[in-house]
């Protein structure tokens, strides 16, 4: 419990975090430059970021949790499975654009930024408290060298 409190991320969660600060400052960097060229670039290196992210959080993590006896710990991960798949549709509909100038499409990162943040959010709370209940120091550890396994693999084909 203390652990939770005192907001200690160790194991996978140390690198949960680290990539959500990651994809957190891209996105802000996508939104402070108007360069098209610019924009397009950061755009598609925080795409493959997330991506590889959000991908191998839900096969290393999410999967661990929904198999918990506690269904507040699955009603988390469920969650976390469908507010991955509204930002991957999200990511793919800006993908597709254009003109990463418009305001539309502005307008579009802003709010993939603004549900990416509240997802975080929610997720360094109630996901990594649900983590510390379900798993131990050790636990987390594999369960980093897995996902950064994962996240490699993902990276390379991307």
């Amino acid at each position: 419990m203390l652990k939770e409190v005192l907001g200690i991320r160790e194991g996978i969660l140390a690198d949960l975090h680290d990539d959500h600060e990651e994809v957190g400052a891209l996105m802000e960097r996508i939104l402070a430059t108007k360069d098209q060229h610019e924009r397009t670039e950061l755009f598609h290196e925080m795409m493959s970021k997330f991506l590889a992210h959000a991908h191998a959080e839900q096969k290393v993590l999410y999967r661990k949790l929904e198999k918990s006896k506690d269904p507040e710990i699955r009603k988390f991960a469920f969650e976390g499975d469908v507010e991955h798949e509204a930002a991957e549709n999200q990511v793919q509909v800006l993908a597709k654009a254009r003109n990463k100038e418009s305001e539309q499409w502005t307008a579009r990162m802003t709010f993939l930024q603004e549900a990416i943040l509240h997802h975080v959010k929610e997720e360094e709370s109630t996901g990594f408290a649900s983590a510390h209940k379900e798993f131990d120091r050790d636990q987390l550890e594999k369960l980093a060298e897995q996902f950064r396994r994962e996240k490699e693999k993902l990276l390379a084909t991307a």
